[in-house]
């Protein structure tokens, strides 16, 4: 360890404590009621946090103010932290804990910074994995040992890390705007092309130009997870440029009931992945929640009309619970024929602007991956002596 430095557990240099159980409802007069789904990338919007009914003489206690972590102690984001700098009158509940650092041994900035190095999420998951409800909970945030400098050292260590991870944001920023940008130009192509009716077009119901079958999941008792059968597609489908292949697939069937064929295009049709699409990489049986679909003039053209119309199709679904799209309404869509020949063309013109496309997300992706590792890396040192 870097001389000056000590280790100190969390709990000897800090107030922790567990949340607020209360009703919240934006309707409610009272305190912002700030919940672990109200921290979304290391961001709170106050203006959309629910309030719950006024504290009275508990407010004083569970009143959030400038300097506080809030630390996520249960579920997904276990582990998950967010430092106050500012914000209304709010308090804090049940399943988040709040960390009050004593100022004269410890920042809460230098705190918060240790909250996101891998020697702290090593600590989480470790703590995680030995818990049978998979949570974390206050007596062991309490033990997690901290790295203490002296705090001058500790100013100066969060004023590097603040200025670099602004600038790597502010990269990653620009990053995903131009993949953004790049999205955009394929869908405004997209759009171009379906929304046009040149000379020659003919128009028909999907149902009259595809054959469309709607998925029906086998027995329960069929399924395998040891490649014996046949592949089952059960939605949701996630979308691909590429045909996924069955060494991804999960779950197999011994007694098949819908198939489909490589190359037919997946759909699903039900939930809240409706208008998900990817293409069938090889022979398989669909489940319930999907469709295939097949064009025998040119499978890819098809591919991208139902691309194009994604938002369309899930707008079509039915149900009070969800969405679920049925054979005879995707049979009525309008579906547009040009000649082959100029399918052909417009294919070509959609497959090259793919390509594009998903060899400008590899590269921005790759990109976004070393801004991350270099964040890691940058925190690591900084807990490790070496950055001052």
């Amino acid at each position: 360890m870097k001389e000056g430095w000590t280790v100190k557990e969390l709990k000897t240099m800090s107030k922790i404590m567990y949340g607020h159980t209360a009703k919240s409802s934006n309707e409610i007069k009272g305190p912002k009621y700030l919940r672990i789904t109200d921290i979304q990338n290391d961001n709170v919007d106050w203006n959309n946090v629910p309030s719950c009914p006024p504290l009275e003489d508990d407010y004083q206690k569970y009143k959030l103010g400038f300097g506080d972590i809030v630390f996520a102690r249960t579920g997904a984001t276990t582990g998950k932290s967010f430092l106050v700098k500012e914000c209304p009158e709010s308090v804090f509940a049940s399943y988040l804990i709040r960390v009050q650092s004593d100022q004269n041994e410890i920042y809460p900035d230098f705190l918060y910074m240790f909250f996101q190095s891998s020697a702290y999420w090593a600590v989480i998951e470790s703590g995680i994995s030995g818990s049978a409800q998979g949570g974390f909970n206050a007596k062991k945030l309490g033990t997690i040992p901290i790295p203490i400098p002296p705090l001058s050292e500790q100013k100066q260590i969060v004023a590097i890390l603040d200025e670099t991870f602004t600038a790597i944001n502010r990269a990653k920023a620009n990053i995903e705007k131009n993949i953004e940008n790049a999205r955009e130009l394929f869908q405004n192509k997209l759009n171009e092309i379906f929304s046009q009716k040149g000379d020659g077009w003919e128009e028909k119901k999907l149902g009259q130009a595809c054959e469309i079958s709607m998925g029906q999941s086998p027995k329960g008792t069929s399924y395998n997870s040891e490649n014996v059968g046949t592949p089952l597609i059960n939605g949701p489908v996630e979308f691909g440029s590429q045909p996924f292949s069955q060494t991804i697939m999960s779950k197999w069937t011994t007694e098949p009931t819908k198939l489909c064929a490589k190359g037919d295009l997946i759909l699903c049709v039900r939930g809240s992945t409706t208008g998900r699409i990817n293409i069938a990489g090889f022979n398989a049986c669909i489940g319930r929640g999907v469709a295939s679909i097949r064009y025998k003039n040119n499978q890819e053209w098809l591919n991208y009309f139902i691309r194009f119309n994604q938002k369309n199709i899930y707008n079509l679904g039915t149900g009070s619970t969800f969405p679920n799209v049925s054979k005879e309404i995707l049979s009525k869509m309008i579906f547009p024929e040009p000649s082959t020949e100029k399918q052909n063309e417009f294919v070509g013109i959609m497959k090259s602007l793919d390509l594009d496309l998903e060899n400008i997300e590899k590269n921005y992706i790759k990109k976004i991956v070393f801004l991350e590792h270099l964040k890691k890396s940058l925190l690591q040192k900084a807990f490790a002596g070496e950055l001052t």
